[in-house]
């Protein structure tokens, strides 16, 4: 059957007043707004004036941990292929987050740069798939659908069913390949969130 990978994280406080609102929903709409006038800030716009796409406390702290699963099978190890579209809300995707328009999603994003603690920008996002790049990226969308909770699970990916994977995940051992970022490349970040663990990952079958 399908299996979904879930990341977890503990005392995220994701419901504190000021971090529920800070962000611009007309700017995830790709409209062209001031957000000085948003409830963005701190995180609106650098010293020289260069606005932050997206902009906003939910944003800037993103997860981007990148979780590999592998299949160990005999003596050979399998990479499990994972689904990193079609895992947010339909409505999220084709309603709430849209793009700027323009032919080049680099150039509609010119004159804007990446929130501080991101390590590239919005339009590089997923390279592979513009359908699933700039706002309309799904772990994006995922983590801008805050949670009520301090402890909380949010979906990251989904099984893909092919080859020996068509069933969902054989009998076996399995090994979790998980590259760190958001808690070890930003120092300031770790001093905001001193407290803040990644519970763990779950796996539903």
């Amino acid at each position: 059957g399908d299996v979904f990978m879930y990341y977890g994280l503990q005392n995220f406080y994701q419901n504190h007043r000021r971090y529920v609102i800070s962000r611009s929903d007309a700017q995830l709409l790709g409209q062209n707004v001031n957000i000085e006038k948003s409830y963005c800030a701190p995180f609106t716009t650098y010293q020289n004036g260069t606005p932050m796409a997206p902009c906003g406390a939910i944003a800037n702290s993103m997860f981007n941990d990148t979780i590999d699963l592998f299949y160990n099978l005999n003596s050979s190890v399998v990479q499990v292929p994972l689904l990193k579209t079609g895992n947010s809300w339909w409505t999220d995707k084709n309603v709430k987050f849209r793009n700027p328009k323009s032919d080049n999603l680099s150039s509609a994003f010119a004159g804007t740069a990446r929130p501080p603690y991101w390590q590239k920008p919005v339009y590089l996002l997923d390279e592979e798939d513009e359908r699933n790049n700039g706002y309309v990226n799904d772990d994006f969308i995922i983590w801008m659908r805050v949670s009520a909770f301090a402890t909380f699970r949010n979906l990251y990916r989904r099984v893909e069913r092919v080859k020996q994977f068509v069933n969902g995940l054989p009998a076996g051992n399995y090994t979790f390949h998980i590259s760190y970022s958001i808690l070890s490349d930003y120092p300031k970040l770790l001093d905001s969130y001193n407290e803040m663990e990644v519970d763990g990952i779950c796996i539903v079958k």
